[in-house]
C-alpha cells in the first residue's frame, strides 16, 4: 500500500509540475505562490481527515517545532517561487522539475553532518547517479 502511495505522489507532483509550466507565462511567480498557499489552507480540513487526525490541538506542541515548522515553511515558499521564476525562463519544464527533484541529496547530506544517519552503499549509488543525471540533463 506504501508503494502505491508513493507512486500516486510522483504522479501528482509530475501532474502539478506540468500545470505550473502552464500557468507561469501568465502570472507572475509570486501569485502563483499566494495561490498555492491559499488553496493548501482550504485544503487543510480535507488533509486531517485523510490523515485521520480528529484534532490537531491534542497533540504536543513545543515552540522548537514551530519554529522549525515556520523555518521549513519559508524555506519551501522561496523554493517555490524560485521554481516558476525559472520556469518563466528558457528552461524546459522537464529539466527544472527534474533539477528541483534533487532536494533529497541535500537532505541525506544535512542528514549525514547535522543527524549523524548513515546510509547504505546502495543509497551512495543512488546519489551518485542522480547527480550524473542531473548533469546530463542540462546538457
Amino acid at each position: 500500500m506504501n508503494n502505491l502511495l508513493i507512486l500516486l505522489c510522483i504522479i501528482l507532483w509530475g501532474v502539478s509540475g506540468f500545470l505550473n509550466r502552464l500557468s507561469v507565462e501568465r502570472m507572475p511567480p509570486l501569485l502563483m505562490q499566494v495561490i498555492v498557499g491559499s488553496v493548501f489552507f482550504f485544503y487543510i480540513p480535507v488533509a486531517l481527515r485523510l490523515t485521520g487526525i480528529n484534532n490537531p490541538l491534542h497533540y504536543k506542541w513545543s515552540v522548537y517545532s514551530v519554529i522549525l515548522t515556520v523555518i521549513a515553511t519559508l524555506c519551501s515558499i522561496t523554493a517555490n517561487v524560485l521554481l516558476y521564476s525559472s520556469l518563466k525562463g528558457n528552461t524546459h519544464s522537464g529539466t527544472s522539475t527534474m533539477m528541483v527533484s534533487m532536494y533529497p541529496v541535500v537532505t541525506l547530506i544535512l542528514s549525514v553532518f547535522i543527524l549523524h544517519e548513515h546510509f547504505t552503499f546502495y543509497q551512495i549509488i543512488g546519489v551518485i547517479v542522480m547527480l550524473i543525471g542531473a548533469y546530463l540533463l542540462t546538457k
